[in-house]
């Protein structure tokens, strides 16, 4: 998520710092509040016994003591068998987060279920999006293709996107392999059909041609229109609200975009980085939640396994509770081992996580937009936004071009990934194979782990157990990888969708491909220029002592072009796809002969 300069460097030093306080102990008990009893109770009896702890703790059902008869067993067994059916039909993956008694939840049962698709997404940072061109993007398991409004009237620096859902009505193809038409209209590239981007009408069939009644009654067709959805733009960053336009709310009648205050001080200088990773949205932000495990994990790239310490952390929402909203925490000790003093960790649901640290001479920010695409797959987006009170820093922070700072940052993102890749899958066997709960399935005994268990009890009682997927969709996770390479993958995984690293790989090819021309000639040279030489007389050569300068001038550009050839080869692969083994350990003899092997590939452009 860093660059190699040495602000990011330490910006990526902060990515695992974080902050909440020891785990109380807890006890076996039933729904009730009582210890387990090994007698059996009966379902009317439990049902009786949930009515009444649940008035109890939670306020939301009024039941007398008379309530108990048999009539109100009944309605109540009703109900309980209507909630369970409705959980069925849920589509997400709720067991597989289940949830940590020992960390009450504020906000959960009784309330209004939360919807996921009532919330704002960051999709892509606006400066990776083509004027002229669609953009797609899966949200919610929900394909959807997104382009700029060219005749909006809005200015440059208030830009308008159009979304609909990558579907055209006619034969379902998708939207974003069309084009965006003189109009500022999305054209289907199928047979067509063209369609208006903030009310998703269909403005042409040229099937029925331009003029009739058949085209008039086929166009004020409800079936003839794309499904539109609310975008806006704020802070550099295309977001998207994913409920359906329907006339009767417009943006401003919609939540507040989850944006960071500080990126808009006039002294703040930032860092972005997006990747689409190969594990589910709760994963990532779990990982990134996680403060302990920067230290070892990213050992030599941004944390060292001498500064780890014993991490107290502690939540600060009311009564350390989990609400509605997410939660708040602080790490008194900090990073570090406490040399820049307290961080503190704020979740906002259902998306972004922020690490804060506050200095004297600096305050900086670990921001991650966690973006559900489709089970085990999510998009990161990533600020690092300084706020320096020196101006000197900030002059300096911006030293490197953004695609270099690209590859350092993907390379700390590679330190986990293959592990929590894997990771997710032998939870999800835990799941259904042992029948297991995550709280049993991992043992978390440290209070390292308070805001993985905050997290996971958010998603069980307030999030209705991860994702809203679209019906049908499986919630399954897909089959596990089975090469490293595909898990390293950074070429379609950022470098395709991100135009600064896409642009400067398209120079690197060009300019490699150059190199190898101009060495090629240049060797050509140099050995017709000796042999030339050779074959003249001794005289004229001894006479010539400086006659074979240009070839040894030849010579050295030739070799030269190759050595320079080689490194930008290493660079494109960096592009292509991340190295192996990381940073905190040593490759094997078996590892680096590998490696080596596979930097033939750089030749070969």
């Amino acid at each position: 998520m860093h660059s190699s300069s040495a602000s990011m460097s330490f910006a990526s030093s902060i990515v695992a710092s974080s902050s909440s306080h020891l785990l109380s102990k807890k006890k076996r008990v039933t729904r009730s509040g009582n210890a387990t009893s090994p007698k059996k109770t009966t379902t009317a009896a439990k049902i009786k016994r949930n009515i009444n702890s649940h008035q109890q703790h939670r306020g939301h059902i009024s039941l007398s003591s008379s309530s108990s008869s048999n009539s109100s067993l009944v309605t109540m067994m009703k109900i309980k068998s209507k909630s369970i059916k409705s959980a069925r039909n849920t589509k997400t993956r709720g067991a597989v987060l289940d949830v940590d008694e020992s960390l009450p939840s504020l906000e959960t049962k009784g309330t209004e279920p939360f919807d996921w698709h009532s919330q704002w997404y960051p999709i892509a940072f606006e400066c990776d999006l083509e004027d002229d061109a669609p953009y797609a993007f899966t949200l919610l398991g929900t394909p959807l293709v997104f382009w700029k409004n060219k005749k909006s009237g809005a200015s440059d620096d208030a830009p308008e996107y159009s979304c609909v859902a990558d579907m055209c009505p006619h034969r379902l193809a998708p939207l974003s392999e069309g084009r965006i038409n003189d109009k500022g209209e999305i054209e289907c590239g199928y047979h067509g059909w063209t369609f208006e981007g903030k009310s998703g009408k269909c403005t042409s069939i040229p099937q029925l041609g331009s003029e009739g009644p058949a085209v008039d009654t086929a166009l004020n067709s409800p079936r003839a229109c794309a499904t539109p959805y609310y975008t806006k733009v704020a802070q550099g960053v295309l977001w998207c609200y994913p409920t359906k336009i329907d006339g009767t709310k417009t943006v401003d009648d919609l939540p507040p975009l989850p944006l960071i205050p500080e990126l808009d001080d006039p002294m703040c200088v930032y860092q972005d980085v997006f990747r689409d990773l190969p594990m589910d949205y709760s994963t990532l932000l779990e990982n990134v939640m996680d403060v302990s495990h920067v230290p070892f994990t990213h050992h030599n790239s941004v944390g060292k396994r001498e500064n780890a310490t014993p991490v107290v952390l502690e939540l600060t929402t009311e009564d350390k509770k989990v609400s509605r909203n997410g939660f708040t925490g602080e790490w008194k000790e900090g990073p570090r081992k406490g040399k820049y003093g307290t961080q503190y960790t704020e979740f906002q649901a259902p998306a972004l996580m922020r690490h804060t640290l506050r200095t004297d001479q600096f305050t900086t920010l670990t921001v991650v937009y966690a973006v559900p695409i489709a089970p085990g797959k999510c998009r990161l987006i990533a600020r690092f936004p300084f706020i320096f009170k020196a101006a000197l820093p900030r002059k300096l922070f911006g030293l490197f071009p953004k695609w270099y700072t690209h590859t350092n940052q993907n390379a700390i993102l590679e330190d986990d990934q293959i592990f929590l890749h894997k990771q997710e899958r032998l939870i999800e066997i835990s799941r259904t194979v042992k029948n297991e709960k995550y709280a049993k399935a991992c043992y978390m005994p440290s209070s390292a782990d308070v805001y993985v268990n905050a997290f996971r009890n958010w998603i069980v009682d307030v999030a209705n157990g991860g994702p809203s997927w679209p019906e049908g969709m499986s919630t399954k996770l897909p089959p596990q990888e089975e090469t490293r390479e595909a898990l390293l993958d950074r070429y379609h995984a950022h470098t395709k969708n991100c135009k600064s690293c896409a642009q400067a790989l398209a120079k690197i090819v060009i300019f490699r491909k150059f190199l190898r021309v101009f060495s090629l000639v240049a060797l050509a040279v140099t050995t017709a220029f000796v042999a030339a030489c050779i074959s003249s007389s001794t005289a004229w050569v001894s006479a010539s002592a400086s006659g074979l300068k240009p070839a040894y001038l030849c010579g050295v550009l030739s070799a030269l072009a190759a050595i320079l050839r080689e490194k930008l080869g290493q660079l494109e692969k960096k592009m292509r796809v991340g190295p192996y083994p990381p940073p905190r350990r040593p490759p094997s003899m078996m590892e680096k002969a590998l490696e080596t092997a596979k930097l033939g590939g750089a030749f070969s452009m």
